[in-house]
């Protein structure tokens, strides 16, 4: 399960430092994409549930 959430954590720009401490900096570019990139998933995943929605109603 840790390895699980540290993958989680990198993949929106922390970085392991010193076993079980993660650093962001907040000049990363890679924390602007990956910010950039959740944004579009939420909308698409909101976009298919009004669209599930819609239908049973």
């Amino acid at each position: 399960m840790t390895a699980k959430i540290a993958r989680g954590w990198e993949h929106i720009g922390f970085r392991s430092y010193q076993g079980t401490v993660y650093l962001l900096s907040p000049a990363s570019l890679e924390l602007e994409e990956q910010r950039g990139a959740m944004r579009g998933r939420l909308a698409e995943l909101g976009a298919v549930w009004r669209h599930a929605q819609a239908r049973h109603t």
